[in-house]
C-alpha cells in the first residue's frame, strides 16, 4: 500500500508527459539513506551519465531532514541498537568538467542531530493510515538517542546538539557512452576524507573508497536511470575497540524522470543498500535498507533549478521513517538543460 502514491505519480506523469513540448533531462535526485551509521560510509549520489563539458562548473546546495525511530537487541541483550530522534544533513557540491569526458566532484556536508519536532505528527500519521508505529507512541516525544552496543560496550553513538562537519567525498566520473546513442554508460570512483568527528558519530575516522557504474536510457520523453556502487568502509575507533567492524556497503538504484511541463519534471526512484552494521547481529541494525523517493524538479530559470523530494523506508524496521529533501542547483557557463 505504501507504493500507491508514488506509483500513481509515475503513471500520471507518463500520461502528462505529452504536455512538455521541449523536455529537458537533468538526472535523478541526488538523495541518500539518512541512517546515521550509513552516513559514515561514502555514497556517490544517483546521477545521469552525461558529464559537464570541459571547463563548465555546476553547483548545488541541498538539505535532507529525517525522522528516526528503531530499536532492537540480541538474545541476552549484549548487543543492542537504538535510534530515536531527527537528523538534518545539508551539503554544498561543486562539479567541474574536464577534458576527455571526465568530471570531478567535491562535496562539503554538515549535520545536526536533535530530538526534533515531528514525533506527535508521525504518531497521528501512522494511526490515521493504520501503519505500525513500532512503539513510537509509547516513549516520550522529543527524545534523542542513536546508540549501538556490541558485547555490552558502546560501539557507535551520535551526540546531538551541534552543527558537525561530516566526512568529505571527492569523486571522478568518466562518461563512456552518451544516452543519445542508446544506452548511456559512465563509471566513477572516489575517496572520502575522514574530516568528520568519529568520536561524536559523524565520521568513520578512516578513508573510504568507492567505485560505481551509471546507466541511462531514454524511452520517448521519459529518462530511466540506474546506478551500482560498492564502498570499502572505514571503522571508527570506538567500534573497533568494542569488537565491531563496519561492513562494506553495496547499493543499487533505479529511477525515472518524467516531464510534466516544459519547466517541471517528476521523479520516482528506489535504492537498495546493504547495512554497514550487519556484523552487530541485531535484526534492527543488520537488515538491508530499501528506500523509495518521489519528487519534482522545477527549472526556475535558464541556469537554476529547484528540487523537492520525499523518501520513506520500504523495508520495515531498518531505515529512517520519513525524509524531506530540498535542493537548489545552478550551472555556470553553457546551458542548464540537455
Amino acid at each position: 500500500m505504501r507504493l500507491l502514491p508514488q506509483a500513481g505519480l509515475l503513471v500520471g506523469g507518463t500520461f502528462l508527459a505529452g504536455c512538455a513540448m521541449h523536455p529537458e533531462r537533468h538526472g535523478p535526485l541526488p538523495v541518500r539513506n539518512q541512517h546515521p551509521a550509513q552516513l559514515t560510509v561514502m555514497h556517490m549520489p544517483p546521477a545521469a551519465t552525461q558529464v559537464l563539458p570541459a571547463g563548465e562548473l555546476a553547483a548545488r546546495a541541498d538539505a535532507a531532514y529525517s525522522s528516526m525511530f528503531l530499536s532492537g537487541s540480541s538474545a541476552g541483550g549484549a548487543n543492542a541498537f537504538r535510534m530515536d530522534g531527527e537528523y538534518l544533513r545539508a551539503a554544498t557540491q561543486l562539479r567541474v568538467g574536464l577534458a576527455g569526458g571526465v568530471e570531478l566532484a567535491f562535496e562539503l556536508p554538515v549535520a545536526h542531530a536533535s530530538g526534533g519536532f515531528l514525533d506527535a505528527f508521525l504518531i497521528d500519521y501512522h494511526k490515521l493510515f493504520g501503519f505500525p508505529d513500532q512503539g513510537r507512541s509509547q516513549v516520550t516525544n522529543g527524545d534523542f538517542s542513536v546508540l549501538a552496543r556490541n558485547g555490552g560496550q558502546t560501539a557507535f553513538e551520535v551526540e546531538p546538539g551541534q552543527v558537525e562537519l561530516l566526512d568529505v567525498p571527492l569523486f571522478v566520473t568518466w562518461q563512456l557512452r552518451d544516452a543519445a546513442e542508446g544506452l548511456g554508460v559512465a563509471v566513477r570512483g572516489g575517496v572520502e576524507l575522514p574530516t568528520g568527528n568519529a568520536d561524536r558519530g559523524y565520521g568513520s575516522g578512516e578513508l573510504d573508497y568507492s567505485a560505481g557504474l551509471l546507466l541511462e536510457h531514454h524511452f520517448r520523453q521519459v529518462a530511466f536511470y540506474g546506478h551500482l556502487q560498492h564502498t570499502l568502509a572505514g571503522t571508527p575507533d570506538q567500534a573497533r575497540a568494542a569488537g565491531l567492524h563496519f561492513a562494506d556497503v553495496t547499493s543499487l538504484g533505479l529511477g525515472a524522470e518524467v516531464p510534466l511541463l516544459d519547466t517541471v519534471n517528476a521523479l520516482v526512484q528506489i535504492e537498495y543498500e546493504t547495512s554497514t552494521l550487519r556484523d552487530l547481529a541485531v535484526q534492527a541494525a543488520e537488515r538491508d535498507q530499501f528506500l523509495l523517493w518521489a519528487g519534482a524538479r522545477w527549472r526556475a530559470g535558464e541556469r537554476w533549478a529547484v528540487e523537492i523530494g520525499f523518501g520513506e523506508d520500504l523495508q520495515g524496521k531498518v531505515s529512517p521513517d520519513f525524509t524531506a529533501w530540498l535542493g537548489i542547483t545552478t550551472v555556470i557557463g553553457g546551458a542548464v538543460g540537455r
